[in-house]
């Protein structure tokens, strides 16, 4: 047996120190020598030899090979300020190395003993305060316990929510500190507004469009009071909720702008979520990043390290164990179809592109109808909401059936075309993995595009684009129908929030309720529809994310609309919770944490993306409304930026106009090139270290099936032996007998 010992110097930086440490020597048996990891750790220890000369000395660098660590690790054990709980080693070697780094201590002067306690209080207060901290968390045990009975999967959209509840309470608390308390101490003092003559001047060039008529106060009847709360009309139009209300302007002794505090406010928490969701957007794809097809022990992974050991019943292990099974299954069928793909003659594929290409076409079709009735439902619900004195015996009924008509058609298209395209991706033919994809795809699309078309409806109907009613705007640079129309279309997306909001209470009580009833009862077997629901994640997903885009397209015209999706949210998660506990089953098809979170966060990243559009379009081309608003003076929103530059002192307003200049935004691109290379290089960098692990693990792996095999060899060898052996024996036996 040989022994081989590696005796590493490192000398520090002020020259004052070194540090000599001496592994511990590993044995090295002659199977060792025949692995086809051996010869692959020799080369790079030779080379690391060359490169470190000035950094070491080898006594037998013949045997560096059989250490089993590296230089780089080695100066993991060398540096102090290097956690012993982070060191990949024993616990005997820790003990090890800390009686090593105990001893070089009594060398150190006492300033740097100093700063190595402080260093060692800092990290032991940073890890109490975030263990305290971590008590406080939202939801943590409902979370932990979601985990626990039903897996990571199911948990993340649960945590997806959380993270919606933070993203609207942040929003919320921006406007309440800058704009709602601001105009509440505004009413409340009753302070004299010193712009009144400027707003008399302007009054008188188009009084028509300073005529602001709200819903008659006084009397009204009972049904009247809800209409107005599901619709956002009546005593709802005069309150905080809308932009209507909010009528800012000059006043005597406040200095504090609240038009531009509103601006402000709206496209700082734009900018806040979208950094947010980036950030954890990218986080995600780290962890994705690993899972590359083309590594080689991907089916052994998943037989060996696939299992989740959160799981604590029995019904959720034997879903992760058919899970497992479905997975292997998956990649199987996708063998297959790449094999029936290589298989196809010129012809048939000729063939099923042109049935793609039909399928689309359909779909395009069936899209286009939507949007066209979606169009058609919006306009028929603005000219009935412009009509008086509807009176009837169901006028009730009919009111809230045609203020609803437009979220109504929504609903009714998410619910009835994503089964549509569950029925046509069958004679597509695609890999079973795309097929999901694909799905997803379409269903977000379909969502959020529905939404965009109700958003363009309006803005139709607003900016009188639609070529009939053209001098309706001629007066006022909008519809003169809408004396607040920025109020109107506030309404609007609370109206579909709020619709949206019950709908989702009615499938999980009018729907699910009645078909867990119905399995849990019926002894016969049930049709499909009848059975006891899936809790699908995606579809789950997709309903939240189009809550939450409604949201951000109507924020700047309801600022308090965060606040109610917050609430929104919290009373989801409990009511999904429970529905999960009780009504439904987890779906048979389970995702993995990590690729569910990079799909939830694109696909909110791709929301707040198209709410950005019409809100954008809005501040910088649109004439805001005259009669009501905090912009009623400006041609545009984005009007009150350039007046309060003005304001500025000289330097100020020097400094910006060079920020707008050539000369900044060419020193500007040049850093952002410099910044954007630099962040390549980086990444190449990350992925040729990646790819270094994964060729470790692949030697690790052949050491593996090396080991294994000689081992079944010894056995087999040894079998024939004593099989051998007996027989001789007991051959010896009867020749004695005879």
């Amino acid at each position: 047996m040989e022994q081989g010992t590696v005796d590493i110097l490192d000398t520090e930086s002020d020259g004052n120190s070194s540090w000599n440490i001496s592994l511990q020597s590993y044995s090295e048996t002659s199977i060792f020598q025949q692995l086809p990891s051996h010869k692959s750790v020799k080369r790079r220890s030779k080379s690391v030899i060359s490169k470190d000369k000035h950094r070491s000395s080898v006594r037998n660098p013949t045997e560096l090979s059989t250490s089993e660590y590296t230089y780089n690790e080695v100066d993991l054990f060398v540096d102090g300020k290097q956690s012993l709980r982070e060191l990949p080693i024993s616990m005997a070697e820790k003990k090890r190395v800390r009686e090593k780094r105990t001893c070089d201590s009594e060398f150190l002067s006492k300033w740097e003993i100093w700063k190595q306690s402080q260093q060692k209080s800092l990290r032991r207060l940073q890890e109490e305060v975030t263990h305290a901290i971590s008590w406080l968390e939202l939801w943590k045990r409902s979370l932990n316990e979601i985990e626990g009975r039903y897996g990571t999967g199911i948990q993340s959209y649960f945590t997806f929510l959380r993270f919606l509840v933070f993203l609207n309470l942040s929003a919320f608390l921006l406007v309440g500190v800058f704009v709602l308390l601001p105009s509440i101490y505004i009413t409340n003092m009753k302070l004299i507004q010193t712009d009144t003559e400027r707003l008399k001047n302007i009054s008188l060039s188009a009084p028509d469009c300073f005529k602001y008529d709200l819903y008659p106060k006084g009397l009204v009847s009972f049904y009247e009071k809800i209409l107005d709360l599901f619709s956002g009309t009546g005593f709802m139009e005069v309150s905080w909720m809308f932009y209507g209300y909010y009528k800012f302007g000059v006043y005597e002794g406040l200095n504090y702008n609240l038009p531009l505090a509103y601006l402000m406010t709206m496209i700082f928490y734009f900018l806040l979520c979208l950094c947010w969701i980036v950030k954890r957007t990218v986080n995600g794809f780290k962890q994705e990043s690993m899972h590359e097809s083309n590594y080689n022990t991907r089916q052994s992974a998943k037989i060996f390290a696939l299992w989740d050991f959160c799981i604590k019943e029995t019904f959720m292990a034997d879903l992760k164990h058919h899970g497992i099974v479905n997975e292997l299954k998956i990649d199987l069928a996708e063998e297959a179809y790449k094999k029936r793909k290589a298989e196809r003659t010129t012809r048939e594929r000729a063939f099923l592109y042109f049935i793609r290409f039909l399928l689309n076409l359909f779909i395009m079709i069936v899209l286009t109808g939507t949007f066209y009735v979606i169009y058609q439902a919006t306009k028929s619900s603005q000219n009935f909401q412009r009509k008086e004195n509807r009176i009837g015996r169901f006028a009730f009924i009919t009111e809230f059936f045609m203020e609803y008509l437009p979220s109504i058609i929504l609903t009714v298209n998410n619910i009835l075309l994503p089964c549509l395209f569950w029925i046509i991706i069958q004679y597509e033919e695609y890999p079973p993995n795309t097929e999901i994809n694909l799905i997803l795809i379409r269903c977000t699309f379909l969502r959020l595009t529905n939404l965009g078309m109700l958003v363009f409806s309006l803005w139709q109907q607003v900016t009188c684009s639609d070529g009939k009613s053209k001098k309706d705007c001629e007066t006022c640079g909008y519809n003169i129908h809408y004396q607040c129309w920025e109020t109107k279309i506030g309404q609007e997306m609370y109206k579909l929030f709020l619709f949206d909001f019950l709908a989702a209470i009615g499938v999980t009580y009018c729907v699910e309720l009645p078909r867990k009833f119905l399995a849990d009862h019926v002894t016969f077997e049930l049709p499909k529809i009848l059975q006891k629901p899936h809790f699908i994640i995606p579809e789950n997903v997709l309903n939240i994310v189009n809550g939450q885009t409604i949201v951000w397209v109507g924020m700047f015209y309801s600022p308090l609309l965060p606040l109610l999706n917050a609430i929104k949210c919290i009373i989801t998660f409990y009511m999904k919770k429970h529905s999960l506990y009780y009504y439904c089953r987890p779906a048979r098809r389970l995702f993995r944490a990590s690729s569910s979170k990079i799909f939830f966060q694109l696909t909110l990243l791709f929301g707040l993306t198209l709410a950005l559009v019409p809100v954008v379009g809005h501040i910088l081309t649109l004439h805001p409304s005259k009669a009501c608003g905090p912009f009623r003076y400006y041609e545009s929103a984005w009007g009150i930026v350039p007046e309060v530059v003005t304001r500025l002192p000289q330097q100020a307003q020097k400094f910006l106009i060079h920020i707008k200049s050539e000369a900044f935004l060419l020193i500007l691109i040049t850093v952002l090139c410099i910044v954007l290379t630099t962040c390549v290089a980086l990444v190449r960098a990350n992925r040729r270290t990646i790819t270094r692990l994964k060729w470790h693990l692949a030697l690790a792996g052949k050491d593996k099936q090396y080991l294994v095999k000689k081992l079944s060899t010894r056995s087999q060898h040894q079998r024939n032996f004593h099989f051998q052996d007996s027989f001789s024996n007991s051959t010896q036996e009867i020749n004695s007998w005879t």
